[in-house]
């Protein structure tokens, strides 16, 4: 079902944000194990640290962005059943320090006391939890964490909201009226400029594909078209945007949702993609 033209990590990315956005954040876990073949279900054997470690972070990075679609409580949900599904497969220890221990250090890699067995002292995922270089406080006048407008986040976030949006952006940004400071602040510094345009783990393909199966899955037409169209403005055929739309209306009919959202019917599929030719 999945076009040809879309990466591999698709099969995993599309599903996941498409489920998290229908309401049913306690299947990542169990989806990370059957795509990595560490469940009795898996159809194949586990895949190679490396490939598990992969998937691992493009489900943590479609997870910090996702929140900024589907809000927070949704998101934090699915990172609790995904890394609970990491422990009960020993790909993380079950017992390592957490980050809001007074006494751990969340930016140091730290190694488990000799004491501790060798096979509990390896572990694909690490053993334990560090932030991750482009969150950590830096000093330079290009650190990511400097959110005021012009800043380079911020400059990175209009970069790519125009990239997706074109000239159709100021259109839309009048809608706002005497807010449109204060939001387009928001869209360019935080959630375009510090997390949907950062592809240092998911490209700003895949980060799309998570962008528009969450609003597609939600039922929200409107801003659902804008990003199928963004899916053509990096480089998707029409064809393939339409193979996207079913794969999340698949999934709806699988899992249901909270929403009437998109049911991949070949009619509707036509009418949410029937304005996306225009490039």
């Amino acid at each position: 079902m999945l076009p040809a033209s879309l990466p591999k990590s698709a099969a995993y990315i599309l599903p996941a944000s498409t489920l998290i956005a229908l309401g049913h954040p306690n299947l990542l876990g169990p989806l990370f194990l059957h795509v990595t073949g560490h469940n009795a279900t898996a159809p194949t054997t586990p895949l190679p640290p490396a490939e598990t470690r992969t998937i691992s972070l493009h489900l943590r990075d479609m997870l910090l962005k996702e929140w900024t679609l589907t809000g927070i409580p949704l998101v934090i949900t699915a990172v609790s059943s995904l890394g609970l599904a990491e422990q009960e497969a020993g790909l993380f220890p079950a017992d390592a320090a957490s980050t809001f221990d007074r006494n751990a250090d969340w930016n140091t890699t730290t190694t488990p006391p000799p004491s501790q067995p060798d096979d509990q002292r390896h572990h694909p995922l690490g053993t334990t939890s560090t932030l991750s270089p482009r969150y950590s406080t830096s000093t330079t006048s290009t650190n990511p964490l400097d959110l005021a407008p012009n800043t380079p986040t911020s400059v990175r976030g209009a970069t790519h909201l125009h990239r997706l949006y074109r000239h159709h952006l100021p259109a839309i940004t009048r809608t706002w009226a005497s807010h449109e400071a204060d939001f387009r602040w928001l869209e360019e510094s935080v959630i375009y400029g510090l997390f949907l345009s950062d592809d240092a783990v998911l490209s700003a393909l895949e980060t799309s594909l998570v962008t528009a199966s969450a609003i597609v899955a939600q039922g929200l037409k409107p801003p659902s078209l804008w990003h199928l169209r963004g899916l053509r403005r990096l480089g998707l055929a029409r064809d393939d945007v339409e193979g996207v739309v079913r794969v999340v209306g698949e999934c709806a009919v699988w899992a249901g949702g909270r929403v009437g959202g998109v049911r991949g019917e070949e009619d509707e599929v036509g009418e949410w993609v029937g304005w996306v030719g225009e490039v």
